[in-house]
């Protein structure tokens, strides 16, 4: 008769591992595209332009003057050419019949969270393209002064509103870090204060500006990001099918298709609506 400890090293080649549901991969919910211009209104592949009238000229004139007419043309601004976007999951009926997970619905969910994830990450790769003009600079924090010469900026350049501000994650933690300190900027106005704490990921402050922080904004290999103070008429999303997955029988290789695809354009609209605000986003330690 055998003697000693009973131990569990002495079957762990003889039991199963517990499987727990597996984990979805970490995405971003949609939230840039509805702070652009969108539109829904054609299911064709062909090209959308846009366009932009000359401006008037009031002057002073003598009496009887002959005025001299100013023309009243357009030129173009910019086109958007919408493209198919696609992704596809083959999944086997050995798969389907053996995995204790659900794992075509699984599937449909990660294709739709990852379509909405990449709609933003497009949208917020076109920051660096706004030409109404560049607020902070590559390896610099972003301030409330900042923020608040961004805010002028916009109305120097008499833009209307409404104002959306987007930014990274670390660059926002900056600012709320920035309003909360002793002795920091903006520290003596509670009620900026409880705004920031209440509502850390969108808040409409600052002169009627609405606050989205994203991390779809993208972060260079020196940990600079390019976020955004923007009207909705400087970015256009232009959706032409919306996103829908086809299930399509494979009999030879007793498999399913998810072809999963939507029809979309996206650019600038009329970037000098814009702002890009550029300042450190390294994460925290």
């Amino acid at each position: 008769m055998t003697t000693g400890p009973t131990r569990w090293a002495d079957i762990t080649s003889i039991t199963n591992d517990i499987y727990e549901g597996a984990l979805f991969t970490l995405r971003q919910q949609n939230l840039l595209a509805r702070t652009v211009t969108v539109f829904r209104d054609t299911a064709g592949m062909q090209p959308r332009k846009v366009t932009e009238y000359g401006q008037a000229n009031p002057r002073q004139v003598d009496e009887l003057e002959d005025v001299t007419p100013t023309r009243f043309d357009r030129t173009l601004l910019n086109t958007l050419t919408p493209h198919r976007h696609a992704d596809m999951f083959l999944l086997s009926d050995q798969r389907v019949a053996t995995d204790a997970q659900n794992v075509r619905l699984d599937a449909a969910l990660e294709l739709g969270s990852s379509f909405a994830q990449d709609v933003d990450e497009k949208i917020a790769s076109l920051f660096g393209s706004l030409t109404g003009g560049t607020i902070g600079s590559a390896g610099g924090t972003i301030t409330w002064a900042k923020l608040i010469g961004a805010r002028s900026l916009m109305q120097g350049l008499k833009i209307p509103g409404p104002y959306w501000c987007v930014l990274h994650p670390y660059q926002w933690a900056h600012l709320v870090t920035s309003a909360l300190a002793t002795g920091a900027e903006i520290a003596n106005a509670p009620g900026f204060q409880d705004a920031l704490v209440n509502s850390f990921f969108t808040s409409t402050i600052l002169g009627g500006v609405t606050f989205v922080v994203t991390p779809s904004i993208a972060v260079d290999g020196n940990g600079d990001a390019v976020g955004a103070m923007y009207n909705p008429m400087a970015l256009a999303y232009d959706e032409r099918r919306a996103f829908s997955i086809e299930p399509q029988r494979d009999a030879s290789r007793q498999a399913t298709e998810l072809n999963a695809s939507m029809w979309y354009a996206y650019g600038t609209w009329d970037p000098k609506r814009g702002i890009a605000i550029v300042g450190d986003a390294a994460t925290p330690s």
